[in-house]
């Protein structure tokens, strides 16, 4: 069973190598567009499985965009209501006059520095005000206050009896709090730029 020619399995592994050589070339060089189609073809399933998340109904892209709409309306909005810059001498006005008109007698008013807001789009101004006068008349002016075309968030701290003035009536002492919000100046950078 031996081969008689010692160079015989020298010749057939050989000619398997050579064999297994010719088909590896065929496969990789002579058909290079099977690798090319493998690829496109994952390609392809992951641009399907991305479309397929992304596809919503008709009705909710439209519900997206009326929302994009109102959202958009409603930062108008908001930036008309507060201003781009700090108004401490006229927010200081109108509750000078507003306690004045009312009749109550403003103790002091201080404003303290502004801080910008956890969220980085506001600058946070706080007031610290007391105010003495009959107690209906304060909630008259928080009320005014809180109705400043500004946002101002009055708080109240402390109502407390002062003095019964010489007609009987009975005077309060009260203090609160006020926040305005201020947008940052258009040198600090915004979210809108972000």
């Amino acid at each position: 069973m031996l081969p008689r020619d010692s160079r015989a399995p020298y010749r057939v592994l050989g000619f398997v190598l050579l064999l297994g050589c010719g088909t590896a070339f065929h496969l990789y060089f002579g058909h290079p567009r099977g690798v090319e189609l493998a690829e496109l073809a994952a390609r392809v399933e992951q641009a399907e499985r991305a479309n397929a998340l992304a596809e919503l109904p008709a009705g909710d892209l439209d519900a997206i965009r009326e929302s994009l709409v109102l959202g958009e309306r409603q930062l108008a909005v908001l930036k008309r209501l507060v201003p781009r810059e700090g108004e401490v001498e006229a927010i200081y006005e109108a509750i000078a006059a507003e306690t004045q008109s009312l009749g109550l007698e403003l103790v002091h008013a201080l404003p303290a520095d502004p801080v910008a807001d956890s969220t980085g789009y506001f600058v946070r101004q706080q007031w610290a005000l007391q105010v003495e006068g009959a107690y209906h008349d304060v909630g008259t002016l928080l009320t005014r206050i809180a109705g400043f075309g500004r946002i101002v968030r009055p708080e109240v701290e402390e109502i407390v009896p002062s003095r019964i003035t010489n007609s009987g009536r009975q005077l309060v002492h009260a203090r609160f709090s006020l926040e305005t919000f201020v947008l940052p100046q258009e040198d600090s950078a915004s979210p809108e730029e972000g």
